[in-house]
């Protein structure tokens, strides 16, 4: 079973291969690109399109290794335990005063 699901892997990843070429010289028409002020050399469509997969698919893994989640998370220990210091003052301050004290006020 695991080698016939290599062979599919292995057979998609070269199907994808051809289209990718197929796709590339068929869409060769040059197009420049701008955003606002921002523009970008023309280059062929099948660049911005294969482009636009490539970082989409890149931006995916990232998310999928929960790595802004891990940074948003490390984020939200820092806060806690500077929380929970100003909580053990505190908690250190009020065990410090005598019961004088406290009938004085």
């Amino acid at each position: 079973m695991h080698k016939i699901s290599r062979v599919l892997s292995g057979f998609f990843l070269l199907l994808v291969f051809a289209v990718s070429i197929s796709f590339s010289y068929f869409n060769s028409v040059p197009v420049a690109i701008s955003f606002g002020n921002w523009h970008l050399s023309p280059q062929p469509v099948s660049v911005w399109v294969i482009g636009a997969f490539v970082s989409g698919g890149l931006l995916g893994l990232l998310l999928g290794l929960r790595l802004f989640n891990s940074l948003k998370s490390r984020a939200e220990i820092r806060r806690l335990n500077k929380a929970l210091k100003e909580a053990q003052h505190e908690v250190a301050k009020l065990r410090s005063i005598t019961l004088s004290d406290v009938s004085k006020k």
